[in-house]
C-alpha cells in the first residue's frame, strides 16, 4: 500500500487542523486545512483537504479524527475522493503524542508540556496506579498516564512573565527564581509520575515530546534534573498527527507493527545532580 494516504484531523483547544501523511507517516507539505474551533470546523477542514487531494489524484486510504457512523450519505456524496476510505474516532487524548514520538510500548516514557500536559507510556493490558489513569487506545493497548496539568500553565505564565527569550533567561536564571518556581513544582510533580510509572517494569527512555520542550532543550535539561533520569528529545514537528497516521497505517494493514517506521529523536539531556551544602 505505497500509495495510502492519511488523512488526520486534529482539534486543538482553539483550532481544527485536517492534515495528511504518507504511507511512512510523513507530514505532506501543502495539504493542510485549518480553522478557528467551532460546530462546522471539521468538516470545513475536511472539505478543503477533500478538495487538494482530489486535485493531486491522492488516494485516501483512512481518515483519523472521524468515527464511520459520523460519515453521512451526503458527505460521501461530497467527498468521491475519500471513498474506501477506512474511518476513524480520535485517539485518545495524548495517545498520539505519545506514539508519534516513538513510544509505542512501555520500554519508553514519553513527557509533554503544552496543552496537554503528561507523562505517559503505551501497555498492552490494563494497570491501576496510584494518581494514573489507563484508557483503551485499541483492543491491544492501553495509554497509562499521569497528567501534570500545571506544568502547561506554568509555562505559559512563564513565558508571560518574561517577555522575551526563554532559552536565554533558562540560561541565566538563578537557582531560586520566583519566575520559576511553579514550573519547578510541576517538575517535581513529573518526578512523582515518573516514580510510579517506572514501578511497572525495567527503567524506560524517557522521552520529551511536543514542541515546548523541542523548542528549548534549556528547559528540557531542567526538567531531566528534576526527574533525576536523562531525556531524549524528539525531533519529530507534528507528533501527534504523526502517531494517529501511524496507527491508522497499521490499522489497514500497510505496516506490520507501529515500530516499524521509527521516529525521529535528537539530543539526549542526561541529569545534572547539583551539590548542595549544609
Amino acid at each position: 500500500m505505497a500509495d495510502a494516504y492519511i488523512v488526520v484531523l486534529d482539534v486543538a483547544a482553539d483550532a481544527v487542523r485536517a492534515l495528511l501523511f504518507d504511507s511512512g507517516a510523513r507530514r505532506v507539505e501543502g495539504f493542510a486545512a485549518q480553522l478557528p474551533k467551532r460546530a462546522d470546523a471539521a468538516a470545513d477542514c475536511l472539505d478543503e483537504m477533500h478538495r487538494l487531494v482530489e486535485a493531486a489524484g491522492f488516494r485516501i486510504a483512512a481518515v483519523v479524527g472521524r468515527a464511520e457512523s459520523e460519515v453521512t450519505a451526503e458527505d460521501r456524496k461530497f467527498w468521491p475522493s475519500f471513498e474506501g476510505a477506512v474511518w476513524f474516532p480520535a485517539l485518545p487524548e495524548g495517545a498520539g503524542l505519545l506514539l508519534g514520538s516513538g513510544c509505542v510500548n512501555a520500554e519508553r516514557l514519553g513527557l509533554a508540556i503544552g496543552e496537554s500536559s503528561m507523562l505517559g507510556t503505551v501497555v498492552d493490558r490494563p494497570l491501576t496506579g496510584e494518581g494514573l489513569t489507563c484508557v483503551p487506545i485499541d483492543e491491544k493497548r492501553w495509554l497509562l498516564s499521569g497528567a501534570v496539568q500545571e506544568a502547561g500553565v506554568a509555562f505559559a505564565q512563564f513565558k508571560h512573565a518574561i517577555k522575551g527569550s526563554v532559552e536565554r533567561y533558562l540560561d541565566n536564571a538563578a537557582a531560586d527564581d520566583p519566575h520559576l518556581a511553579a514550573l519547578d513544582a510541576a517538575a517535581r510533580h513529573f518526578r512523582e509520575i515518573y516514580e510510579r510509572l517506572a514501578g511497572h517494569g525495567a527503567a524506560p527512555q524517557v522521552i520529551a515530546c511536543g514542541a515546548v520542550l523541542l523548542k528549548s532543550p534549556t528547559l528540557s535539561q531542567r526538567i531531566a534534573n528534576a526527574v533525576g533520569v536523562p531525556l531524549t528529545l524528539s525531533t519529530e514537528p507534528e507528533p501527534a498527527g504523526r502517531g494517529a497516521a501511524l496507527w491508522a497505517l497499521e490499522r489497514i494493514g500497510a505496516i506490520e507493527h507501529l515500530g516499524a517506521l521509527e521516529a525521529s529523536l535528537g539530543a539526549e539531556f542526561a541529569p545534572v545532580f547539583l551539590e548542595t551544602t549544609t
